[in-house]
């Protein structure tokens, strides 16, 4: 019977059909096998998926338990977790990556997710970055080829890195996925050489970075980072004069461009500790200050993206409230905030009716949260793309 229908009447079906019994057909045959794994079919049906799940689609957990009796016995195991944004209900838990894939890492950190992607490096401290870029929605995943850069803590054939920055975003006009790291050498004073891959090519390359030198946090490896708008975004200062300006660099995926945002007066100045947050349809920053002892954590969102007026904060808590807030992971577009408390609970905070929901039921020493779509990307069978 469908072996009648024009081929645009047929996509048009396929499109339209939920994830997994769109999965299912292909397993049809291999007419539709090829239809459903066809690139320009891929890209066409995650824009109409990103365009129907807006304000509905899935919120992405990464929870860090700590297990081990004793002291020597430590070490951190890493759950992941999708729930639906109709009722916060979870939706699908897995314990990702493979242990024989990041087995000599302590942890490992989401760099960021994107288009049903989430892109994984192990800890950033050890000589050799592994990223690995999985689709949980098919539960394939592929081992990015080793960086061109490394710090040289293993071997000492390579120059020492001074920190890192990692972006994960999506180039619309040549569709294609890419990984951005940023290295500050210690030969190199404070201007990063910069490398990027891409998924198109699988391989790295150098860009230069052609924008002013900036500062990071001392001590801190893992620097939040969000691709919004087709840009990735973090916050980063600069010494100007006596002052430390803080400000949101930014890197346009597309053109491989660097450049800049102002943040609010407010916060531009603060010597308080800020960083890019996960907005669902809006770029945010949270900022954690002291008065006197107390911590408290505000939300500034950028209504109007790029303009600089527009910066509006929305939320401020005391960390008391709510048993005690640890930090604020995201802000979801039905005006709802992910908060991890004190006491290891991953909770959805209603600020407008003050209720308080639970995501899980452990209680987590670290998360991360992040938004999601459900996704083909990897599909279609491929040497270095390997299933679980």
């Amino acid at each position: 019977m469908f072996g009648d229908l024009p081929p645009e009447v047929l996509v048009d079906i396929l499109h339209r059909l939920p994830f997994k019994s769109l999965m299912k057909c292909t397993n049809v045959c291999k007419d539709w096998n090829s239809l459903i794994t066809d690139q320009t079919f891929i890209f066409d049906h995650l824009n109409q998926t990103i365009q129907a799940s807006k304000g509905n689609g899935w919120l992405f957990l990464q929870l860090y338990l700590e297990m081990g009796a004793r002291i020597q016995d430590i070490h951190y195991e890493e759950f992941y977790s999708l729930y639906s944004h109709n009722h916060y209900e979870e939706f699908f838990a897995d314990r990702f990556p493979p242990s024989s894939i990041l087995h000599s890492y302590d942890h490992s950190t989401v760099v960021g997710t994107c288009n049903g992607l989430v892109c994984i490096t192990g800890d950033p401290m050890h000589d050799i970055a592994t990223f690995l870029i999985w689709n949980p929605s098919i539960r394939k995943y592929m081992v990015i080829s080793e960086p061109i850069l490394t710090s040289g803590a293993g071997n000492g054939q390579h120059e020492e890195y001074q920190f890192s920055l990692y972006g994960f975003g999506f180039d619309s006009k040549n569709k294609d996925y890419k990984v951005i790291r940023l290295v500050t050498l210690l030969s190199k004073e404070n201007v990063p050489q910069v490398e990027v891959f891409s998924l198109a090519s699988r391989s790295w390359r150098s860009i230069p970075f052609i924008a002013s030198p900036f500062l990071l946090p001392e001590l801190l490896w893992n620097i939040p980072q969000v691709f919004f708008n087709g840009v990735l975004h973090w916050v980063v200062s600069r010494r100007c004069d006596d002052r430390i300006l803080n400000f949101i660099l930014t890197f346009d995926v597309v053109e491989e461009t660097f450049g800049e945002l102002t943040l609010p007066q407010h916060l531009r100045e603060s010597t308080s500790k800020l960083s890019i947050l996960q907005g669902e349809d809006s770029l945010c920053v949270l900022h954690a200050y002291h008065v006197e002892d107390d911590l408290f954590f505000s939300i500034w969102v950028m209504k109007e993206y790029g303009v600089v007026g527009s910066w509006n904060e929305v939320y401020s808590w005391d960390s008391h409230l709510y048993e005690g807030i640890f930090t604020v992971l995201a802000l979801c577009a039905d005006g709802k905030v992910v908060l991890l408390l004190d006491s290891g609970d991953v909770v959805l905070l209603d600020p407008v009716t003050q209720l308080v929901k639970s995501l899980t039921d452990l209680k987590w020493l670290n998360a991360f949260a992040g938004f999601y779509v459900e996704s083909l990307v990897f599909i279609k069978r491929e040497p270095d793309v390997l299933s679980y």
